[in-house]
């Protein structure tokens, strides 16, 4: 025994995958899916690589692996290659097999070999075995399938299984062994099936498994039609019955050339729900005795055979259809053979057959792969368990319905015992999850009700605080609109008020100007008037020299006047003279009085002037100052008015969102008492749906 981590050969696209389980229920083994999580995903080395899972999901979740990308990619890397081509490919590319072999040569294939000759040497194979051997019975493996699940799960059949190579193999090993020229060539091998890459893996022969699904996918994509190549016939030996084996019966009718007669004790059995289920039952009959198995089981994996295989993508068009181009060209080729020489013409085709065979270079055995079966075998007591988990507690509750993708209530609790489902997945346990909430929700109506009734009970209240809320509202907003049309007016003014103090602002330098102009003029005048109060003191003094002089004249006038009354009759001329100068005398004396008395009113009156000029500059200079002051106020004043008007934009749009704002709450308040409408009457229809849920 062993185990082996074995190719995956199909994948699952998470994105389409909805956990539907109908692959589960598709799987013959069931239990290489693990359905425990919110994806389902494959354990390779417990799948098959049946690829029914591939035709059973509708989503298109399931996809076949191979290996066609890296065939193209080494192609162009010019890596020399040969290919051979199964015998499905004449139901797939329908009257243009030959031309796909000329397609192939086009882009550096050197030759095309057909597996229908390698399937002739594989019936020859089986029946040499048989001959020699004499075995109980011979289980056919032309389908790797079927030798993985023997492999895995019923490794005591593995002595029954044919010990000799594939179709295909056969055709691999013939190409070496009599095809020294292709010696260094990697072969790829044109298949209808992804399991087939198992086959290379385990014995290292051939290369590439390159499905006709995904070949003809590449043919369509780059556009590439294949009316356009040559045919191109197949190299080597040439097959006839076996052109027929990839359809259900053919490697039967091809035994039958060689062994007439055991077509009667042939069991000829096909599709995953008969094969699997036989080799099941074939594995219990091994120690029984009295039973007679079939000499040769002519089996498949696919009920419409290879034709309709996982890497053809035919799976679903008519078996008819599919066959119909496999027998046209078995037809072709038995025209070639006259029917009343048949028997001799067959004599002659085994003798070159057996060129090509060779006694154990087509000997192929098989590894016994039960290790990688690791999963565990629950108890009666762990089963019951597990069941009890699943909401079944009496045998009426084992429904075996299927629903959950493994066929019976036992089988899924094993895949519950090994961690490969849940409990929340059976049928029955949300069946009874219903039935519990059933139970619970004649209880949950009542207190709804109670709840709905509460529920309108407080709409009621909040529809009236909705309607005083809707007062206040329009009562706020007609406020809101007043304040913003008095706000906008105030704006306006300050506007206003800024735009006519900077125009003022040029007035009031001029002002501060004049002022210390006015302080200068004033400070020149009080310097004039002390001038004017100097040259007068001045002029005084020169009034008292002339009143002295005037005084003396008067003397010496009265002393002429003495002197002319001495001199008598000779002094009247100077005595004329005495009175003259008396007369000035008087006149200057009285002038000189007239002049200082003058003189001291122009002196007091330049006094009080220049006491008045000092008080006037004290009174400018502190009118400067004040000028000054209220300057550089009205300055400050200007700019906090310049800086309110830019914010009165801010305000004014303020105002604009306020308006909104207000305009939103109403419209809101309005949308409230409509959807407690609505509430009202969800709870109204709520209420209904509750009385009718508990009746």
């Amino acid at each position: 025994m062993g185990s082996s981590s074995l190719t995956p050969v199909i994948r699952i696209d998470e994105d389409k995958c909805t956990n539907c389980y109908t692959c589960i229920s598709a799987c013959p083994v069931k239990f290489c899916m693990d359905g425990s999580g919110e994806k389902l995903t494959i354990n390779p080395n417990l799948c098959i690589g049946c690829g029914n899972c591939i035709a059973a999901c509708t989503h298109e979740a399931r996809l076949p692996m191979d290996d066609t990308q890296r065939f193209f990619e080494d192609l162009d890397r010019g890596e020399k290659m040969i290919a051979i081509a199964a015998p499905a490919v004449a139901s797939v590319f329908p009257g243009k097999f030959l031309r796909l072999n000329g397609y192939l040569k086009s882009i550096g294939v050197e030759t095309v070999f057909d597996v229908s000759f390698g399937a002739e040497l594989t019936v020859l194979s089986y029946i040499n075995y048989i001959k020699a051997k004499n075995p109980r019975t011979v289980i056919a493996q032309p389908c790797p399938a079927i030798v993985t699940f023997l492999e895995i799960y019923f490794p005591a059949l593995l002595p029954y299984l044919a010990p000799a190579q594939s179709p295909m193999l056969h055709a691999v090993k013939m190409i070496r062994e009599y095809y020294p020229q292709y010696k260094n060539y990697r072969i790829a091998v044109i298949s209808p099936c992804v399991a087939k890459r198992r086959e290379f893996d385990e014995t290292a022969l051939a290369d590439y498994n390159v499905t006709m699904l995904a070949l003809k996918n590449r043919l369509e994509e780059k556009k590439i039609d294949l009316l356009k190549f040559p045919e191109l016939k197949y190299s080597g030996g040439e097959a006839e019955r076996a052109v027929q084996f990839s359809s259900p019966g053919g490697l039967l009718d091809t035994a039958e050339r060689f062994l007439p007669g055991i077509r009667r004790r042939t069991r000829k059995i096909e599709g995953v729900h008969t094969i699997y289920p036989y080799l099941t039952e074939v594995n219990e009959l091994l120690n029984r005795q009295g039973i007679t198995l079939p000499l040769l089981v002519d089996c498949l994996n696919c009920e419409k055979g290879c034709n309709g295989g996982p890497g053809t993508g035919n799976n679903k068009k008519p078996v008819d259809e599919l066959e119909t181009p496999i027998q046209r060209r078995s037809a072709e080729l038995e025209k070639q053979y006259n029917p009343k020489q048949l028997e001799r013409l067959y004599v002659k085709y085994h003798k070159a057959l057996s060129q090509y065979w060779k006694e154990g270079l087509y000997l192929r055995k098989y590894t016994d792969l039960s290790d990688n079966n690791k999963l565990r075998q629950p108890n009666e007591k762990e089963i019951t368990g597990i069941f009890h988990s699943m909401g079944k507690y009496t045998p009426g509750d084992i429904y075996n319905c299927t629903s959950c993708g493994y066929g019976s209530c036992n089988s899924m609790a094993y895949a519950v015992y090994n961690k490969l489902n849940t409990p929340q997945n059976c049928a029955h346990y949300n069946l009874s999850q219903l039935t519990e909430e059933k139970k619970n929700t004649a209880d949950l109506d009542r207190k709804l009700k109670e709840h709905i009734d509460l529920a309108f009970d407080l709409i009621e209240k909040i529809n009236g605080i909705v309607n005083n809320l809707d007062t206040l509202v329009n009562s706020q907003a007609d406020a809101i609109e007043a304040s913003s049309i008095v706000t906008e007016r105030m704006v306006n003014a300050i506007k206003n008020t800024s735009a006519v103090s900077s125009q003022k602002q040029e007035s009031i330098r001029n002002l501060m100007d004049n002022t210390a102009k006015s302080k200068e003029s004033m400070q020149e005048t009080i310097q004039s008037v002390e001038g004017i109060s100097r040259s007068v003191d001045d002029i005084a003094s020169a009034i008292k020299i002339i009143s002295a002089i005037a005084a003396n004249t008067r003397l010496l006038a009265m002393n002429a006047a003495i002197e002319a009354a001495h001199a008598g009759e000779a002094g009247k001329g100077f005595a004329v003279v005495a009175e003259e100068i008396r007369r000035l005398s008087e006149t200057t004396r009285t002038n000189s009085g007239n002049i200082s008395q003058t003189l001291s009113n122009i002196i007091k009156g330049i006094t009080v002037t220049s006491g008045c000029s000092g008080e006037t500059d004290n009174m400018i200079a502190g009118m400067a100052d004040e000028i000054h002051s209220f300057a550089e106020t009205m300055s400050n004043l200007i700019d906090t008015f310049a800086e309110l008007s830019k914010e009165s934009s801010n305000i004014t749009g303020s105002l604009g969102s306020l308006r909104e704002c207000s305009s939103a709450v109403k419209t809101g308040y309005t949308e409230m008492f409509s959807m407690t409408d609505k509430l009202r009457t969800a709870m109204e229809a709520l209420s209904q749906a509750s009385e009718e849920t508990v009746k």
